[in-house]
């Protein structure tokens, strides 16, 4: 049993080739392993940033909006402004609700309102609802406008 282990290892030995060479490479021909190059990238401080005079970093402006609606009705109505709506097939708004910026009731047709918007937005819907059940007048404006007649 030990012969046969012998053997056994020593054909192990003899396969695995054994062979480190040692000698000169001044025949090799192999080209040496590409060199790393390191990029260190500053990251930006609050120090190197530029900011001009007089810049505002708030970006939610004020707006106001006066609305007269007397030459159409005078009746009892309340005004809502909303943010976001969505444009129906049947060519009216679904406004959502959450988005309301502004509601006032309109004393003989008219009202004063000031509300807060983002500097980025677009248009507002604006609904006009009646007490006596009627579906309500709506319009599109810009965020922009300072006064709306119906």
């Amino acid at each position: 049993m030990k012969n046969l282990i012998t053997i056994i290892m020593g054909l192990a030995l003899t396969a695995c080739g054994g062979g480190g060479g040692g000698g000169d490479k001044s025949g090799d021909s192999s080209t040496p392993p590409p060199t790393q190059t390191t990029i260190v990238v500053e990251e930006p401080s609050m120090q190197t940033l530029k900011v001009p005079d007089g810049y505002d970093y708030d970006p939610i402006v004020a707006r106001a909006l006066s609305v007269d609606i007397s030459g159409y009705s005078s009746q009892r109505a309340h005004l809502s402004v909303y943010k976001e709506y969505q444009a129906m097939t049947s060519g009216t708004y679904q406004a959502k609700y959450a988005s309301k910026v502004a509601s006032e009731a309109l004393i003989n047709g008219k009202a004063e309102m000031n509300f807060p918007v983002s500097d980025s937005q677009g248009n507002l819907l604006v609904e006009v609802w009646f007490y006596d059940g009627s579906d309500p007048v709506q319009r599109v404006i810009s965020a922009e406008d300072s006064s709306w007649r119906l």
